[in-house]
């Protein structure tokens, strides 16, 4: 009889603010995420299930394409196609997460049994050489299993040499890190598209630099001073009266103890230097496009523009990337901690919607919250939908990285100390599974409380 082995799945991340809510303001966290290529984790193998002839993948194969294309029909119909295919992006990060721990484990020589997205009744499967691959009906994760990825498993002997546990220490440290490195890998590339594409919205750069393009809006009478001047979308302000600023704040302000005064605009044009001038606008006598009283109570300069989205050369993009990478990384650690610990506020959220729905809630969101916000997301525009799928990524790689069994950071730890151990005793060591057993199983406790109980906050968020 197989021994029982626990699914995975990796949608873990912090909730990244959508619309007028802050950034990173709470943590996305889905059903637990245990994988099979990190070892004492893997899907159960269904064990007498014979494999499907070639009708019967043909098959199954096609209804498998007709559910999905009718789903993907059914959400155009009903205006969710953007929302789908964003949530469809979540699970293919994931199936991609599991496919680092694949590659790696076939490049090392190990052998690989089973390599599947989604948990549940198998749908379709097909055998190649001595790996299954296929899909089955519950698509919130996926698994690759590899043989003997702890001393407990039972492994035939001929295969033996080729188990995980037998292998160097960089063998299988390069399989347990593969999956977060995928993830690091997508984070920084869709980073990179952001900045070069369509730029940030506030999302990571808070304080735009004050040559960033700019966009106008309108006053509900009249022409702005940016107007009047012959401002264009898109255009830079390089000087204002001379003077150049190292952001946009410091632009704003300069500005705004100028009520009535005229100005003279140094612009950049599509590379092409304008010089034009104009008098700003006094911010409490006017009334902006949709606004009902002024916006400021005090004479207050505004010429009748905003930040746009950030965007750099491909250089430029590639080094705040990088920067943004670290950032965010050292948050998402920061809100990981508090959340975790705070398990006394995840009652009060449970018990009082108020709490839950507070602006400074810090919580974990359920796959049905990922659907919520990745439907926010799509309304708002690519520049929302790169920035959840980014904060995700880099959550799940960062979470899977805990040093803790069943993650991926466990069995690094565990690698580690075997290596550590065998160094001092000279000898081959392994570390007995046993005794670690107890704090894997506490481990899946706290992620089955967590997953659960955002489950029902998202839920009644939803229906309330």
């Amino acid at each position: 009889m197989a021994e029982p082995n626990w699914p995975t799945t990796s949608v873990v991340g912090p909730e990244p603010a959508v619309g007028p809510e802050p950034a990173a303001a709470r943590g996305i966290a889905t059903a637990p995420k245990v994988a099979a290529a990190r070892g004492i984790a893997t899907a159960p193998k269904m064990a007498g299930v014979p494999e499907m002839d070639k009708s019967e993948q043909r098959a199954a194969l096609l209804r498998l394409m007709v559910v999905v294309v009718g789903g993907l029909v059914l959400a155009a119909v009903y205006g969710a196609l953007a929302t789908v295919l964003v949530v469809l992006g979540l699970i293919l990060m994931i199936v991609l997460h599991e496919f680092g721990h694949f590659i790696m484990a076939k490049r090392a020589g190990m052998k690989v049994t089973e390599f599947f997205v989604g948990f549940g009744p198998r749908v379709w499967s097909i055998q190649r050489g001595e790996t299954t691959y296929g899909v089955k009906a519950l698509p919130l994760g996926g698994y690759c299993k590899i043989i003997g990825m702890t001393n407990a498993e039972k492994v035939d002997p001929a295969d033996e040499p080729r188990a995980y546990r037998n292998q160097p220490t960089w063998r299988r440290l390069s399989v347990a890190l593969a999956g977060s490195f995928v993830h690091f890998l997508l984070a920084f590339i869709m980073l990179v598209i952001l900045f070069v594409g369509p730029g940030d919205i506030g999302n990571f750069i808070a304080v735009p630099p004050s040559n960033d393009q700019i966009t106008l809006y309108n006053f509900a009478h009249g022409k702005t001073p940016a107007q009047l001047a012959g401002l264009r979308a898109g255009d830079r302000i390089v000087a204002v009266n001379g003077h150049r600023f190292s952001s946009w704040d410091g632009l704003v302000d300069y500005l705004r103890v100028r009520p009535g005064q005229r100005i003279t605009l140094t612009i950049d044009r599509g590379g092409r230097t304008l010089v034009t001038s104009t008098v700003l606008a006094n911010g409490a006598k006017v009334l902006v496009s949709g606004d009902k009283k002024p916006v400021y109570t005090k004479p207050t300069g505004i010429l009748g523009i905003e930040a746009g989205p950030v965007r750099f050369d491909l250089i430029g993009s590639v080094a705040h990337a990088g920067t943004t990478f670290g950032s965010t990384s050292v948050t998402a650690v920061s809100r990981l901690g508090s959340t975790v610990a705070d398990v006394g506020g995840y009652f009060k959220m449970i018990g009082n919607q108020k709490a839950a729905d507070s602006p400074t809630a810090v919580r974990f969101v359920s796959p049905v919250g990922v659907a919520v916000l990745a439907n926010k997301a799509t309304q708002i525009g690519w520049s929302e939908v790169l920035y959840l799928l980014i904060v995700i990524n880099i959550f799940v790689g960062l979470f899977n990285l805990v040093p803790l069994p069943p993650l991926d950071g466990g069995h690094v730890a565990i690698a580690l100390y075997e290596k550590v151990r065998s160094l001092r005793t000279k000898r081959p060591y392994h570390a007995d599974i046993n005794k670690i057993m107890p704090v894997a199983y506490a481990m899946v406790a706290l992620i089955l409380f967590y997953g659960v109980s955002s489950l029902f906050l998202d839920l009644r968020d939803l229906l309330t």
